[in-house]
């Protein structure tokens, strides 16, 4: 049987939208967790112009907006209709749809336009992450910089279900990185011991854990083990796991 292409896997999954996804993302620890860390290194950066690339339902950006309220948001997805469903709730920002892994037309009107540009667990589903990188490229500004979130370790069978590709250490993400024209500021890992921990359990049974987070909308047992589990990467390292994080600067 042939090997499906990154862009299909990630369209049949992302495309199909139900409470129970939208429920992890706002709830879950390791999302929040990369939502805490995103706003410091933006806050940081102190970027006029971000552009969240994989922004789906632009549930990031929304959040960054406030606390950053002067920043020009925009998102780029693969999915057209969840753009289309972006530009109506949230006209505040601007979005397009289009392939990360696909060069950009000569006369689109995105490149050179950002002082940053976010992509929070994207590239690990990508088939040609050095072409994203090539992407990411042109959107930014000289001197500006690309934020990354992705995983290190093994691919385990929720990750493959999901679209996973790849994953990096550091010195991989370093070395792709610099290949593409960027410079690392700063690359390090997070998430020991209870994220790796929760990926880890979660593999036990992933039929069961894919339901019972990714289907329906969150109950107590649900809501009880979030909350749980927020409290949990509070003492989590900030040094070592498997969330990989990446900032660097266009060369």
């Amino acid at each position: 049987m042939a090997t499906r292409d990154a862009t299909s896997v990630n369209r049949d999954y992302y495309e199909r939208t139900t409470a129970g996804r939208e429920d992890y993302w706002r709830k879950m620890a390791a999302p929040r967790h990369r939502v805490e860390v995103i706003r410091q290194i933006v806050r940081e950066l102190k970027p006029s112009s971000v552009v969240d690339l994989g922004c789906g339902n632009g549930v990031l950006i929304t959040e960054l907006r406030d606390a950053l309220p002067n920043v020009r948001w925009s998102g780029l997805d693969l999915s057209r209709p969840q753009v289309a469903q972006n530009v109506k709730n949230l006209p505040w920002a601007t979005f397009r749809d289009g392939n990360l892994e696909e060069p950009f037309a000569a006369d689109f009107d995105w490149l050179s336009q950002f002082d940053a540009a976010m992509a929070t667990e994207v590239i690990e589903h990508l088939d040609s992450p050095g072409a994203f990188l090539d992407n990411v490229g042109r959107l930014v500004k000289p001197g500006g910089h690309v934020v990354l979130s992705t995983q290190s370790g093994p691919i385990r069978q929720t990750e493959q279900r999901v679209g996973h590709r790849r994953h990096y250490s550091q010195r991989e993400m370093s070395e792709l990185l610099r290949r593409h024209h960027f410079e690392p500021v700063r690359i390090w890992n997070t998430g020991f011991p209870f994220h790796d921990l929760s990926k880890w359990y979660a593999n036990l049974d992933a039929d069961g854990s894919m339901s019972e987070f990714g289907e329906s909308a969150y109950g107590f047992k649900q809501n009880i083990i979030c909350a749980a589990l927020r409290l949990a990467f509070k003492l989590n390292s900030s040094a070592a796991g498997a969330q990989l994080f990446a900032i660097a600067r266009k060369d």
